[in-house]
């Protein structure tokens, strides 16, 4: 009697709390649509099993949330995981690669200066300032985000795309001189 009595609780939650769960993962994993399906299910299952082990859940919207929290936090470490993965395994494909015009691919001192001054002055002086302040006098983030007027994560978000911008700025010079 226990089992059906279980079966329908956990019936009964699912009807009344699956909006709310479905809700709430889709909130969360909005850059990961596939996974929201996955996440409500995981949820619904692992009450399933909690309720057929014996545990008794005395407040049922907390546990489903937390559990649901928990769940999101797990596939978004599982991405992070698949996708560093991913670079590792690119970069180790890259360095056993074996180039075999490595001369024609050289470039000496005075080229990469070059690059470099052509990059720089392909900035803006804000982004000037930023890559001088952290990259040349290597200053802590918390020190330019307070100079700049600023929080530390955006200090962080413009140096993420400043790096970006110098990296596609490089290529194109590379492309043109080629």
């Amino acid at each position: 009697m226990e089992l059906k009595d279980n079966k329908k609780l956990a019936n009964d939650l699912w009807y009344e709390y699956e909006p709310l769960v479905r809700k709430l993962c889709i909130y969360k994993l909005k850059s990961l649509p596939d996974h929201i399906d996955d996440c409500v299910q995981d949820v619904f299952l692992d009450l399933m099993e909690a309720l057929g082990n014996g545990k008794t859940i005395e407040y049922p919207k907390a546990w489903l949330l937390k559990v649901a929290s928990n769940k999101i936090k797990d596939i978004y470490n599982q991405t992070k995981k698949e996708k560093e993965n991913i670079i590792y395994t690119d970069f180790q494909k890259f360095d056993s690669i074996n180039f075999s015009f490595d001369e024609f691919f050289t470039i000496d001192d005075e080229q990469l200066l070059a690059l470099k001054e052509k990059v720089i002055n392909m900035l803006n002086e804000k982004e000037q300032l930023l890559l001088h302040d952290r990259y040349t006098l290597e200053k802590p983030i918390t020190e330019i985000a307070k100079e700049h007027n600023t929080t530390e994560n955006n200090i962080y978000q413009r140096l993420f795309r400043l790096r970006q911008k110098t990296i596609m700025i490089s290529l194109k010079i590379l492309d043109e001189e080629i």
